[in-house]
C-alpha cells in the first residue's frame, strides 16, 4: 500500500500553473491553433453554415467541402508597430483556424456555394430530398 503524500495532491495543480505561466510569458509571440465558431440552420430547403473569422483575409482561408461536410481553414497575421522619439513598439500574433463540421443533413455536393463578407464566411448546399419509399426486395 502506498503512503499518500501532501505534495501528491498538489503536483497536478503546479504543472497546470506552470504550464499557463509558459503560456502568458511570450503572449505577443504565440501561435494559437483554434476551433472555427459556427452555427448552422436549415432556410429554404438548404443547409446554412456560418462561420466567424474575424481578422481574417479571404485570400488566406482554405475550404473544402463534399457531401459528407466542410472543412474550414484560415490563418491570420497581425503586426502593430509604434515608433516614437523615446520608444519602439512592435508586436507580433499570429493565429490559426481550422475546422471540420459534418452536414446535418444529405446534401447536393454540386450545390455548394461560399461567400465571405466582414469576418463571416457562409456556405450553403441545398438538402437532398429524402427518398423514404420502400422496395419488396425478393429473396433468392
Amino acid at each position: 500500500m502506498k503512503r499518500m503524500d501532501r505534495r501528491d495532491r498538489f503536483d497536478g495543480f503546479f504543472d497546470q500553473m506552470q504550464n499557463m505561466f509558459n503560456q502568458f510569458q511570450n503572449y505577443g509571440n504565440l501561435d494559437i491553433t483554434s476551433g472555427v465558431a459556427v452555427n448552422i440552420r436549415e432556410e429554404n430547403g438548404k443547409v446554412v453554415l456560418t462561420a466567424d473569422l474575424p481578422g481574417v483575409q479571404k485570400e488566406d482561408i482554405s475550404l473544402k467541402a463534399d457531401e459528407n461536410g466542410v472543412e474550414i481553414a484560415a490563418e491570420s497575421e497581425q503586426e502593430i508597430k509604434e515608433e516614437n522619439e523615446k520608444y519602439l513598439r512592435r508586436e507580433r500574433s499570429s493565429r490559426r483556424y481550422n475546422r471540420r463540421v459534418a452536414w446535418p443533413k444529405d446534401v447536393d455536393p454540386e450545390t455548394i456555394k461560399a461567400k465571405y463578407e466582414d469576418g463571416v464566411l457562409t456556405v450553403e448546399a441545398e438538402k437532398v430530398e429524402e427518398d423514404d419509399s420502400e422496395w419488396d426486395v425478393e429473396i433468392e
